[in-house]
């Protein structure tokens, strides 16, 4: 897998939801994912404020960051082939990628 979209990397990519040119993605799995070496998954960020959405702020990147103030919505998980990510954004902690990975879990009924 490439260095950039490791788990924790947050890739910009196609917007796959709404019709906007590109979207931000958070990348969920790590080289335990069979196909690792072409696609992962993501969860998708936005700018809408929502109560249950995750906010991202400067102390949850690692490196790099959003240049809008930004949310992780959980329950919005997608497979992108990583030929379709356009390029890294920053890394996230890894203890906001464990909480984002934990939310996931939870809306696909892991307990």
């Amino acid at each position: 897998m490439s260095e950039g979209y490791e788990r924790g990397a947050v890739v910009k990519g196609p917007d796959l939801l709404v019709g906007h040119e590109y979207r931000p993605y958070v990348c969920l799995n790590d080289d335990s994912h069979p196909f690792h070496d072409e696609e992962a998954l993501y969860a998708a960020s936005t700018t809408t404020r929502r109560a249950v959405a995750i906010p991202l702020t400067d102390d949850d990147f690692v490196s790099g960051g959003l240049p809008r103030e930004s949310y992780v919505n959980p329950w919005t998980v997608v497979t992108v082939r990583h030929a379709d990510m356009d390029h890294v954004e920053g890394r996230l902690i890894e203890a906001t990628t464990e909480k984002i990975t934990r939310e996931v879990a939870g809306y696909i009924g892991v307990r």
